[in-house]
């Protein structure tokens, strides 16, 4: 029955990968100003991801129902979780349809919109939550290292959900045809800087922690870097290569992200920087990744910026065409408000991540001998 349930878990891992991929692959779509409709490549792709994790919530929850002592696992929330999320996701497509007869082009922030992304994060998590939960139940090396395999992509997924989750109220992509729903440019633009390293760090170190600790005590080196490197690759095929004025910058994008991403794994799993404490490498490798958040989530979070400091009508539809001079002309000025306020965030959201799992490693402590 563990077997079946990890299988359910690593179908929805599939599918959350397959539904934010097709989110990202989707909203390009519209960007690219292809036809206005409900049935595109983009969204098959997206309801596909949805089917799948709704398959695996609907083996989960009749498990859970036949077992009772299933559900007193750990576990047992993530399948939970997924019941609710597919739920909620499996409500927002035909309302997405609806709306789409309705009102025709709709913005990104749209009321069925927003639910499915809803419906999409609670799966994300749910996936990440069911594996991590779940790993203790095997002690069969093969399965242990299933797990981790498929927390890289399960982690990816949450972190590029999570990413989305933020752009439906960063990115003034919100005006349809009957409705503006962007948020004013200043607002929009807080919400990036603050939400956006805050992510990026956060998952990053619990990827780190998560992974690494599968079959072990600690962390290792690779596992928060796959899943970063996952990410981008999910950011470039989906977002990046479609719009393909912007395959340009590839060179450039990879040298850039790429050093990061593994210069902040060095610090956190390996002795650089030399004799420093734990809590120092989380936070020096928090602030690393926050300081880098605006690359890692280009070419997005560039229409935000623009929208800021060239306000203008028109700059949306003709950004495809002009990805790249609006992220030179704006990159001056959009270095500075990104990459200190990244860092800062990123290396508080660190150490506030760091108390936290002492916190909890304490507390586990004290309940041990409870236990026993």
């Amino acid at each position: 029955m563990m077997d079946i349930l990890l299988a359910a878990l690593i179908l929805a891992t599939s599918g959350a990968f397959l539904q934010i991929g097709g989110t990202s692959w989707d909203v390009t779509y519209h960007l690219l100003q292809r036809p206005e409709s409900f049935f595109t490549p983009s969204h098959a792709v997206l309801y596909a991801g949805v089917g799948m994790l709704t398959i695996a919530a609907g083996i989960g929850g009749i498990l859970l129902l036949r077992n009772k002592e299933l559900r007193t696992k750990s576990f047992a929330s993530a399948f939970k979780l997924l019941i609710i999320g597919s739920g909620i996701a499996l409500v927002a497509g035909p309302a997405d349809f609806w709306w789409h007869q309705i009102f025709g082009v709709d913005g990104l922030l749209s009321p069925t919109h927003l639910t499915l992304a809803t419906g999409m994060l609670i799966n994300s998590v749910a996936v990440v939550f069911g594996l991590a939960r779940i790993n203790v139940h095997f002690l069969s090396k093969s399965k242990k290292l299933m797990i981790k395999g498929a927390l890289i992509p399960a982690f990816a997924a949450m972190w590029l959900t999570l990413i989305w989750y933020v752009h439906m109220f960063a990115l003034p992509l919100s005006n349809g045809q009957h409705f503006n729903f962007n948020l004013d440019p200043i607002t929009a633009t807080i919400i990036a800087i603050v939400a956006l390293p805050l992510i990026c760090s956060v998952v990053f170190l619990t990827a780190s922690k998560t992974i690494g600790g599968v079959g072990g005590d600690g962390g290792k080196f690779g596992a928060a870097s796959a899943v970063a490197i996952l990410l981008i690759g999910m950011n470039v095929f989906a977002s990046i290569v479609p719009s393909y004025r912007a395959v340009s910058f590839l060179p450039w994008y990879a040298l850039i992200v790429y050093p990061t991403v593994i210069i902040a794994d060095l610090i956190l799993n390996t002795s650089l920087p030399k004799k420093s404490s734990e809590q120092s490498k989380m936070i020096i490798a928090g602030a690393v990744i926050g300081s880098a958040f605006y690359m890692i989530d280009f070419p997005w979070i560039n229409l935000t910026f623009t929208h800021l400091l060239l306000p203008t009508h028109t700059f949306i539809t003709d950004h495809i065409a002009n990805t790249i001079p609006y992220f030179l002309i704006t990159l001056p000025i959009t270095s500075v408000m990104t990459i200190i306020p990244g860092a800062i965030i990123g290396a508080l959201s660190s150490s506030i991540f760091f108390l936290y799992k002492r916190k909890r490693v304490q507390r586990q402590n004290e309940t041990m001998p409870s236990q026993l």
